[in-house]
Order: structure tokens, then sequence, then C-alpha cells
């Protein structure tokens, strides 16, 4: 045992010292006796001890009911094992410690973790940190040879020495190159480069190794070299399973990013009228800040996807998106579906719990969409939400602290809501920091055509067809129809006459029944003019007007007008004054 134990104190070599105290991961060194003969830095902070709190003490006093005594007893290693010390989660991998084919000890790698769902969002931290806790034991354990500041071996492993045919008592205290044919860790000293992915050729066979110096401050005290693969071949199946992970890593962030991100972006948006290009613009400039959005605008006209593009858009595109339908819940089920629940609160209340839509939006997005047909009660628990920024379970007895961003939308004319008693106006004015209105497909005039051609194009890329056009006549339909379903009813005809014509121009034939029998009126060879559309005109210029012969003064322009100030503050940002 004591034999054993000088074997263990003579491996931690001062370079070896330096490369653990090096690493993030932690590392502590047992006896077999479960005596810790060692822990890095790294191990110290992690525990919240100091290195003479730890040293020289059985293992078990520090992590109660770890089993590195019984992987020292089977020389089995014990790996990716989760435990709890203190208030903190570590990963940790068990293995005996071999000399001379000899088990002398144990070796404990721990790293801290988060926990799952944490873990979860950030899949490609976590991925390195597992490959630093493999390439920690393949250096520890996989053809690894250490030389001092002279280019003398001062240790390597069983592993490498078979490979070379030798031994660890003949090849320490040599010079490396008479041990290693063709070695440059000599030249690694005097350079002071690594050298990383080098070919070296050992008899008949080609290596793929890593030579890297060791420092002690600004002075080179040693080198560390590796044998990353045996042969060239085995190199190319693991490359082969890399590229494998690789594209199946990928997949799964395109599958989270899908669930939990936004889909469309302001790319998606297709805006040819200026007041769909000023409605952009404004969104673009509100999705840089932190403040509630109001989408405004009728049923169809894709209010869903301007609060997708301004979450995609902003900081926090990284995270989550959570949706939420205020008039498609019921309104019984609406608190446990925005609030969550803990166990218990209610009868058939899933066992454990479960977060809110609310606590899953934490710093990210919630989009409230039809929020003019929320209830009472819960518009005033969503106001204390906001106020608060925290949020409490139904049938929790703590507030969780919660950072959103809330994008509210909807069809409903809130002010009139308001007076009817049916909206509260405090809740209205903290979802009014910025308000965008999304005009209506009916007075987009001729850019309703150019709209038609970018479907169009869309559409025969989905559908495989080869439509070119439409033909005056459906033109016409398109420009006098008031389409009451928006962009959403405009897709919805598209798509049916794009299918049904398959190429060339889309005829009356093919459109709806409802949009065939259509009369369009003509005054000469002209069209007839939208009303609302010309109304929307003429409400802009005498907007103009008022602002002008006021110099400006908005209150002055109110009084003119004869609106409410906050009247003429919407329709001034409505129309981009």
């Amino acid at each position: 045992m004591a034999k054993q134990r000088l074997q263990l104190e003579e491996m931690l070599t001062e370079s070896l010292i330096e490369f653990l105290e090096s690493i993030c991961n932690g590392v502590i060194l047992v006896d077999r006796e479960g005596i810790i003969q060692y822990v890095n830095k790294s191990g110290c902070h992690m525990l919240g001890l100091k290195g003479s709190e730890v040293v020289s003490r059985s293992i078990t006093s520090i992590a109660p009911g770890t089993d590195i005594l019984q992987v020292i007893r089977e020389g089995k290693p014990s790996l990716r094992r989760q435990i709890r010390f203190g208030d903190y989660s570590f990963l940790v991998d068990r293995t005996p410690f071999v000399v001379n084919g000899q088990i002398v000890g144990g070796i404990s790698l721990f790293q801290e973790i988060t926990d799952f769902e944490e873990a979860s969002q950030k899949r490609s931290e976590q991925e390195r940190e597992l490959r630093q806790f493999k390439e920690l034991v393949d250096q520890l354990y996989d053809g690894i040879v250490m030389i001092d500041r002279g280019g003398t071996i001062t240790m390597i492993n069983q592993t490498y020495c078979d490979f070379l045919g030798t031994t660890i008592e003949e090849a320490v205290g040599k010079h490396v190159t008479e041990v290693i044919e063709n070695t440059r860790m000599h030249v690694v000293l005097e350079t002071g480069k690594p050298e990383l992915g080098e070919l070296m050729r050992i008899g008949d066979r080609e290596l793929l190794v890593s030579r890297m110096p060791l420092r002690e401050g600004d002075e080179i005290v040693g080198g560390l070299g590796k044998v990353i693969f045996n042969d060239l071949r085995e190199l190319r199946s693991i490359v082969e399973r890399y590229n494998i992970m690789e594209r199946k890593l990928d997949l799964y962030r395109q599958e989270l990013k899908r669930m939990k991100g936004a889909k469309y972006s302001f790319e998606h948006i297709y805006a040819d009228h200026p007041l769909m290009k000023d409605a952009i613009l404004l969104a673009k400039r509100v999705s840089r800040t932190r403040s509630s959005v109001l989408i405004l605008g009728e049923s169809g006209t894709g209010k869903e996807l301007f609060a997708h593009a301004i979450h995609e858009y902003s900081s926090r595109s990284e995270n989550a998106f959570v949706r939420v339908n205020c008039a498609a819940i019921p309104k019984d089920l609406m608190e446990a579906e925005l609030f969550g629940y803990e166990e218990g609160a209610f009868t058939g209340a899933k066992k454990g719990g479960k977060p809110g839509k609310i606590e899953l939006a934490h710093g990210g997005t919630l989009f409230l969409d039809e929020i003019g047909d929320m209830s009472l009660d819960m518009q005033v628990k969503l106001l204390r939400v906001l106020q608060e920024k925290e949020v409490e379970r139904v049938g929790g007895t703590r507030p969780i602290p919660v950072d959103i961003r809330v994008i509210a939308a909807t069809h409903r004319p809130l002010e009139q809501l308001i007076k009817e008693n049916k909206f509260r106006e405090d809740l209205y004015y903290r979802l009014h920091v910025f308000t965008v209105n999304i005009p209506p497909l009916r007075v987009q005039g001729e850019s309703i055509l150019r709209l038609v051609e970018h479907l169009i194009s869309k559409l025969n890329k989905e559908l495989y067809t080869a439509v070119e056009g439409v033909s005056r006549r459906v033109q016409e339909v398109f420009l006098s129809h008031r389409w009451p379903g928006n962009v959403r009813e405009l897709q919805n005809v598209l798509e049916r006459a794009v299918q049904l014509a398959e190429q060339g121009e889309l005829q009356l034939e093919h459109l709806p029944p409802y949009l065939q029998d259509k009369q369009v009126v003509r005054e000469g060879d002209v069209l007839t003019l939208d009303l609302e559309a010309e109304l929307a005109k003429t409400e802009q210029k005498v907007l103009e007007l008022a602002l002008q012969h006021c110099g400006g003064n908005k209150v002055r322009a109110a009084q003119l007008l004869g609106i409410h100030r906050a009247s003429l503050y919407r329709k001034i940002e409505k129309y981009g004054l």
C-alpha cells in the first residue's frame, strides 16, 4: 500500500500538476484507501473548499456515497454520474489510476452542470464541455508523453509504450529522440509553438499527433505530446462518424429553433404599398427595444407574421417565442395556461406541476394574439405580471421572476371596448407603448397586383406549377374586391387558382365562384376607386393641413379637427406623419 501511494505521488510531477491546474474541470486523485492525495484549483473552487482542507482527508467525508472505492476495487470506470454537493450539481467521471498494470488509486473528474432545461437550451455549450471531458480522459490515458525543458521524458503512459515496443521504466529518463522515432517534441520546446494534428511516421505506420509546450508564466518548462489516432484508417472512420453527428446536431438545432423560436422574419413579409413599408420600418425600429408592442389590423392581415418578425429581429431571437391565442383558450383554462400550476392545485393537475406560457417565455417574447378577447379578471392578473415582472403559479406560494417582452395583437377596437368596460384602460396603456398598424388589403390599390405576382411565384415553387400571371379580367376582379379576409383570403384564392390552371395565365374560371360572379363597375376605361382607400388618402391630407396650419402643435391641431389628442397621435403614427 505504501509503495502504491509512493507511485501515485511520483506520477504527480511538476508538469502534470501544471497541466491539471490549467484545466477548467475539477480533478481529485485518491489512493487505494480513498485518501485524497491531490485536488486541482478548479476542483477546490467548485467545492468551495481550500486544498489544505481536502488533501489527506477521506473522499467519503467530502462526498458521501461516492463509488470511487468500488471503482478502485473492481478496476472499472464509473462515468457520467450526476451528484449533488451542497446547492450544486456535478457530472462526475471516476476511473481507476493504473501504474505498471496495478491500480494505485482513483481519479475523479467533475464539472458543475445546470438543470436539465437550461442545459437543453445551451446544447452547444454542453457539447463543448463534454468534449473537454473527453479530451482530458484521452490525454491521461491514450498515447501521452511528457518531457522536461531538456527533452527528457518525465512521463509516458502504457498505451504509448505498448505501441513503441518499450516499457515505462525504459522510456522515462531518456531523451525523447531516443524513444520516439521522427519526433519533433524537442523542436516544440525551441519554437514554443504547438503543432496540432501533424502527421508522423513510426515504422510502417502513419500517426496523427499533437505536440504542445508547457509553460510556467512566460517560461517553457516542458512539453506534452499526444497520439490522437493510432492509424489514419481509424481517423477516416472517426471523421465520418463526426460528420454524421454534426448533421444530426444541426437537425436538432433546427428542430429546437422551430419548436421554441420564431418561424418568420421580415424577409417573409412582402411590402410594396407605402403604408405596409411604413409598418415594417416601424416594426424594425421597435424590435430593438424592450418595450411592449401592440399590433392592430383586421383578420388575415398578418399580425402574427409581424410578431414573429419582431422577435426574430430583436436581441431575444435566440430565446423562446411563446404564442397564446386568447380567443381559442376557454376562460376557465386561461389562468393555468398562462401562469402554470403547482402539483395538487386542482383536480387533474399534473404531478409535479406545470410551468405556464409566461414562465416558458422567460428571456424571450410572449405573443398574446387576440388580446381583445381576454376576460377582465385575466387582464388584471396579466397587468400585475407586466408591472411586477413576476408570476405566481396557480396553487403556488412564491413568485417567480420573469423577463419577458410582450407583443399583443387584436382586430377589435380596444378604445371602444374600454368605453364599454370590456377592456381595462391601464392594461391598454401598458401594452400601447408602440403600435404597429397593418393596413388592410383593400386600401393597397395597385400594390395588390404586385403582391399577386409575388405569391404566384412562391406557389409555383411549392406546387411545381408554371403560372405566368393573371389575365386583365382577373386583375379587375382583384382590384374591385374588398378582400374581407385580407392576405389570408388572397393566398387561399391564388392557391386554388394556381393548381387549377397549372400553367399560363390565371383566368376568371380558375377563381372561386364568389369572385367569378363579381361585377366590376367601370367609368370609361378606369376602374372605380375604392372608397376606404380614398377616405384614407383624404384623412391624411386633412391631418397634414391641420398640422401645417398649427405649426406642428398637436394640441391645437386636435382642437382644430375636433378630435381627442390621443386619437390624433394614433392617426399621425398610422400615416407616418
